[in-house]
């Protein structure tokens, strides 16, 4: 073998790195567009062969190296004007949609829209803030009504009432039919500066009323509150006035002491009898004996029929509770028959020890049908215009009221009996007696017969001086 042919052919080597450094550059990695165009042949072209992946790089000839540039060169003329030809291309645009707008839907249907579309975090920051304001809203009407409570509770009861006479006793009289500004306005006058509003907030707060103010005398003191003022009225009006019905009075004595009484108003001279006993409840015909003896008190400015009343219906319950106990023999069938003979009781004797002894002379007599031969019936029947002397021919006269003529009562009581009377005509003593007379001394002779009775007459009557046999205090019953 020689060894000449054994070295390496110089020429060769240049050959095969010439077709070394021959080998195609990789394209550059195409667009996704480019990508879906390109032929699936010119992929796999440019892919490297098994020999090139294992890692040895393949041999070829000048030959082959030329020819693999050509095919290179006419492979990457395509591809790039294909890539060029893709870029001129540009995506179809749609032209823009225009909206249009509904003529029916009104501006506030829009912002009602765009506060829907108002994202949670916008809305959030609203909500809290109005919180806020009703919040302080609500705070500051708290405090507002705080505030007037407090000054009008101070009004009310802390607040002096200013007087035009300054530390000097106010004194009004309320009247039947005056109204509470009536009142005030009486206030007023006396130097009380208390103004309506003032008196009915005290009212409203201290929860009293204006319009039960009764009738009669008030005093005010000095440095009173509207509320002071108000409890004063509330207590009611000073008791400031009386009068006094007397024992066994008849019925013009009586409507006397009203007509002559102070500060009362005479309401009852505007009406009639008739309207009057209604007035006063009284069923029968004649007001006589219905007014109960006793002092009465009242304020300034009640009527006369108020007080009148009260008298009237103190002598009904006085009645009824001696009706209920009198005893079952007296002869008597009703009460107002039981207030006629205390009325005659009444006039009979001053002494309380002899009523029930006159009692039971009156009801042995009604019991025998006798007349009742009393003085004082006599006397009544005479009316206001008796002279004070009973004479015979006055005991002769013919009236309803005149005993010496009639077995009976008469027809309606002749005075204003007290309650001890009442009661000593339904429980009259037990006794025989059918006479009395008056020893001269607010007390009685009884007797049984005509013959004791006359010498009793002689004693206490004929024999007594002339001045006084027709005194008040003779009292006598007679045959």
């Amino acid at each position: 073998m020689n060894s000449s042919d054994s070295r390496p052919d110089p020429s060769a080597k240049a050959d095969a790195d010439q077709a070394a450094t021959a080998v195609p550059t990789q394209d550059p990695v195409p667009t996704e567009a480019q990508a879906a165009d390109v032929p699936t042949d010119a992929t796999a072209a440019r892919e490297p062969s098994a020999e090139a992946a294992g890692g040895t790089p393949a041999v070829k000839t000048v030959g082959e190296a030329d020819k693999d540039e050509a095919s290179s060169e006419t492979s990457e003329k395509p591809t790039k004007e294909k890539s060029e030809a893709s870029s001129d291309v540009k995506p179809e645009t749609r032209p823009e949609e225009k909206s249009v707008e509904n003529p029916e839907v009104t501006a506030e249907d829009k912002a009602k829209e765009s506060a829907d579309k108002a994202s949670p975090a916008e809305t959030k920051p609203k909500s809290s803030r109005l919180k806020k304001l009703v919040l302080a809203a609500a705070a500051a009407i708290a405090v507002s009504a705080v505030s007037l409570w407090a000054a009008a509770d101070w009004y009310v009861y802390s607040r002096t009432v200013p007087r035009t006479v300054p530390d000097q006793t106010v004194e009004i009289t309320v009247e039947d039919g005056d109204t509470a500004t009536r009142v005030m306005g009486r206030m007023k006058e006396a130097g009380l500066d208390v103004s309506p509003f003032a008196l009915k907030l005290a009212a409203r707060i201290d929860g009293q009323s204006l319009s039960r103010i009764h009738t009669g005398l008030y005093r005010f003191e000095p440095g009173l509150t509207p509320v002071g003022i108000l409890q004063t009225l509330a207590n009611g009006a000073l008791v400031d006035r009386q009068l006094r019905i007397p024992d066994g009075a008849p019925v013009w004595e009586v409507m006397a002491v009203f007509r002559d009484a102070p500060a009362l108003k005479r309401v009852s001279e505007t009406m009639s009898k008739d309207e009057l006993r209604a007035a006063l409840g009284i069923d029968s015909e004649s007001l006589e004996g219905w007014f109960a003896p006793d002092t009465y008190h009242y304020v300034s400015g009640s009527s006369d029929v108020s007080v009148m009343k009260i008298a009237v219906d103190r002598q009904k319950s006085l009645l009824n509770k001696a009706w209920s106990e009198r005893k079952a023999s007296v002869p008597l069938t009703t009460p107002y028959e039981a207030l006629i003979l205390a009325s005659i009781i009444e006039k009979e004797t001053g002494v309380k020890s002899d009523r029930h002894l006159v009692s039971s002379v009156f009801t042995n007599r009604l019991k025998l049908k006798m007349p009742l031969q009393t003085d004082p019936t006599v006397i009544y029947g005479l009316g206001p215009t008796w002279s004070g002397n009973l004479t015979k021919k006055d005991l002769q006269t013919a009236t309803p009221y005149n005993t010496y003529k009639i077995p009976a009562l008469p027809p309606t009581p002749i005075s204003a009996p007290a309650y001890a009377s009442i009661e000593a005509a339904l429980n009259p003593a037990e006794s025989e007696y059918l006479y009395f007379v008056a020893r001269g001394d607010g007390t009685s002779e009884f007797s049984k017969t005509l013959k004791a009775h006359n010498r009793a007459v002689r004693q206490y009557i004929l024999n007594r001086p002339k001045d006084t046999k027709n005194g008040a205090a003779e009292r006598s019953a007679k045959q």
